[in-house]
């Protein structure tokens, strides 16, 4: 995964999960272990767009939705399966044989944050070590496919939660996917991410 790809995800991490819209680029570059140049590269597309605020220390997200669809249309999913593979077995029991430093991402993921579950799913997609799940659920010699590893960097395990991706991966990753059912859990994450008034007044009192 490219590493403006890591700055993205650190910045919504921040606005959606600790509700802190200020940031430095300082803190950015050294969070996502990048260039300052690439952050600054990032905040003046951003800046662009109109979905920052730029201030002297850093900047505010003032539009995070706008970042988030960024993200999703610039992010490239295929590029980063490096394994997939197809088992018989059911999603659930899929899911429980999987290594414990698994991160789960797209509907797994979104099911290990909600609980609830928008409709019925089949595909799996993970971050994990390719070679560890090819001893678990080898190549089959079959066109359909059920099980996406995805690969992983050192970042995403930092903002994981309960071998979970961040809400906006799990967005963005569920965006690229492009299937009926994916559209489904997009729709319902969009209504979980929008801002609740308390939210909105505590963002505005800050930086």
């Amino acid at each position: 995964m490219k590493k403006i790809n890591r700055v993205l995800r650190e910045i919504l991490y921040r606005v959606y999960e600790r509700n802190e819209p200020f940031m430095s680029q300082k803190s950015l570059g050294q969070a996502c272990e990048t260039s300052i140049d690439t952050v600054n590269r990032l905040v003046s597309k951003l800046y662009q767009f109109g979905s920052i605020e730029k201030k002297p220390l850093g900047f505010r997200v003032t539009n995070p939705k706008k970042v988030l669809l960024y993200w999703a249309s610039t992010r490239n999913l295929a590029s980063d399966i490096v394994y997939s593979t197809y088992s018989p077995d059911q999603v659930s029991e899929i899911e429980v044989e999987m290594s414990p430093g698994t991160i789960f991402t797209g509907y797994s993921g979104y099911q290990r944050r909600f609980k609830d579950m928008p409709t019925y799913y089949e595909g799996v997609y993970i971050y994990a070590d390719p070679d560890d799940i090819k001893r678990k659920f080898p190549e089959k010699a079959i066109e359909r496919k059920n099980i996406f590893v995805l690969r992983s960097d050192p970042h995403l395990k930092k903002v994981s939660k309960n071998n979970a991706a961040p809400l906006a991966q799990i967005y963005v990753d569920l965006w690229q996917m492009g299937e009926a059912t994916s559209e489904r859990f997009v729709l319902e994450l969009e209504k979980k991410l929008e801002p609740k008034p308390s939210d909105v007044l505590k963002a505005l009192t800050r930086k």
